[in-house]
């Protein structure tokens, strides 16, 4: 797969050769506090890794390294798995690194992910799932064109608590030029 450019990002897959990048992002406490993965050591994250290819062999998912145009340095994952082509779904996740949050990054990267997507595969559902307490994130998907549809209240454990979960979705037809 070809890595996807515009403006100031560029999304690669995510090949082994990421490794570091991935547990860099992967095992610091300010990504994962609302990410649900999490690896406390280069060797454990090779299970991601191996997540990473079995989506791409399986069809069903992809991921990208968000990095600089300019300076090819990572700032970040974007992707999508659990894709279901039945129904023609898939879930949605991405991270930054810490230095780049309030940047507009994601908000960036998003759309050039989204029109991958909706350009290489025949869903029709991208749908993500939030922390409630992570509002950039909801501000980001709802920039990017996402609806809001609802709140899955203390639905999962983390830690030693219930977390709620903010439901978003895109559909095909949501996009500008859909029929």
């Amino acid at each position: 797969m070809n890595s996807r450019q515009g403006g100031e990002l560029r999304l690669d897959p995510i090949t082994t050769a990421d490794l570091p990048h991935i547990y860099r992002g992967l095992s610091d406490p300010e990504v994962i506090a609302h990410y649900g993965i999490s690896y406390d050591s280069l060797t454990a994250c090779e299970a991601q890794m191996a997540w990473y290819a079995d989506l791409v062999r399986q069809g069903t998912g992809d991921w990208f390294l968000i990095r600089s145009q300019h300076t090819g340095l990572p700032m970040g994952a974007i992707g999508y798995n659990d894709a279901d082509l039945q129904h023609r779904k898939a879930e949605l996740g991405y991270w930054l690194y810490p230095e780049y949050w309030g940047k507009g990054v994601m908000g960036r990267a998003l759309p050039l992910f989204l029109t991958h997507f909706y350009g290489t595969t025949t869903l029709h559902r991208l749908q993500a799932l939030v922390e409630e307490p992570n509002v950039a994130s909801a501000r980001v998907l709802l920039g990017a064109g996402f609806r809001y549809e609802g709140t899955a209240r203390e639905c999962e454990w983390k830690g030693d608590q219930f977390i709620s979960l903010q439901h978003y979705a895109l559909l095909r037809s949501d996009q500008p030029g859909a029929r």
